[in-house]
């Protein structure tokens, strides 16, 4: 049985100060929190959000980033997740410490990456149940259903016996490295970000017909082994459920 917990929030503002009030929990239980993030509009609005309020009441010194993946282009790309996560947040806050960022280097042959990225995962973040145990993974919900860089037409990905796998883009041919489902599903709690209507079908599909969709959407696929799946939600995204 997944244990789910469904949050609305008015706009993307008052869901960004409710999952960073979700984060202090956390911070306030766990020593440290190893975080991975997602690229898209909502965690942009997450960074700004950080950027101009939590400066000094978050402790940086205690929260690690990561990615769930990252497009094979450079840091200075407009694509690459980085890249942004460097503009919005980490080049705004300096109490950041270089120390606790682990970057997947788009700029890299995917094939090494994967393989690399597989070793910082397993030296940098807890395992358990033989693999990486994320206090925090952060998801982005596809207009598609797909999630991390997993998509529909590639879903076997999830499966992958691998920590990173590589995805491709099915119109843009784009390569990208993301972790497999066994990471997202291991992690203690996954988090889906999802506003605006053009998310409210799939948020709906996956929401109160996850079964119809295992074998279609990759985010049905979103069911954590021993932790917790939380939905952050606009009411734009929700108004279908």
């Amino acid at each position: 049985m997944i244990k789910e917990e469904i949050n609305i929030y008015s706009d993307a503002k008052a869901l960004s100060e409710g999952f960073t009030a979700f984060l202090q929990k956390l911070m306030d239980v766990y020593p440290r929190v190893n975080l991975a993030l997602s690229g898209g509009t909502t965690p942009k609005v997450i960074f700004d959000y950080w950027a101009e309020n939590c400066k000094d009441s978050i402790d940086w010194q205690r929260l690690f980033f990561f990615w769930g993946d990252e497009r094979c282009v450079p840091p200075e790309n407009v694509m690459n997740n980085y890249g942004m996560t460097k503009d919005h947040l980490f080049d705004k806050v300096p109490k950041i410490p270089k120390n606790n960022i682990f970057r997947i280097h788009g700029e890299n042959e995917p094939e090494e990456e994967t393989e690399w990225y597989s070793k910082i995962l397993e030296t940098k973040v807890m395992q358990r149940r033989n693999a990486p145990c994320f206090e925090i993974v952060m998801l982005g919900l596809g207009d598609d259903g797909h999630t991390v860089s997993i998509f529909p037409d590639q879903i076997s990905l999830w499966d992958s016996k691998d920590f990173c796998v590589i995805g491709e883009h099915p119109e843009s041919k784009m390569k990208r490295v993301s972790l497999s489902g066994q990471v997202v599903n291991n992690a203690q709690y996954v988090v889906f970000l999802a506003t605006g209507k053009n998310k409210a079908e799939k948020v709906r599909d996956i929401i109160k017909n996850r079964e119809q969709f295992l074998d279609k959407y990759p985010a049905a696929k979103v069911n954590p082994k021993k932790g917790y799946l939380y939905w952050f939600l606009d009411e734009e995204a929700a108004s279908l459920l």
